[in-house]
């Protein structure tokens, strides 16, 4: 069984604090090596009706997990916090979680390019 490394990337702007605490707990029974970086508060990139600063902070773990089995558990997480498909409309982002990187591969390279990620990336690994 082959064992990957992966790099995560959690954010909210709605009810944070609780939000990114769920995640946490529920992340930390699926990996129980997972570390997390500091949460850092970031400006909407995108959004431009909600102003609501965003917490967003990195997480690695390994797993023996694919990456639609990874997804799958974070889309799962991110429904018991809240999240709901009319929220996106609004700009309300109640948790998100995605996977940035699975073992050397990069699987969202705009995202990777952010400060906040090289800055926590940085931190982090």
């Amino acid at each position: 069984m082959k064992i990957h490394s992966c790099l995560i990337c959690i954010g909210s702007n709605t009810n944070k604090k609780e939000n990114v605490k769920t995640a946490h707990k529920e992340l930390q029974e699926l990996f129980p090596d997972i570390m997390f970086g500091r949460e850092m508060l970031t400006t909407p990139l995108y959004f431009k009706s909600n102003p609501e600063m965003f917490i967003n902070q990195l997480g690695v773990f390994h797993t023996s997990m694919s990456v639609e089995e990874i997804k799958f558990h974070f889309r799962s997480i991110e429904v018991q916090a809240g999240r709901l498909p009319s929220d996106k409309e609004k700009e309300i982002v109640k948790l998100d979680i995605d996977i940035l990187m699975y073992d050397k591969e990069i699987l969202k390279s705009k995202d990777m390019l952010r400060d906040y990620i090289k800055t926590g990336v940085k931190e982090l690994l």
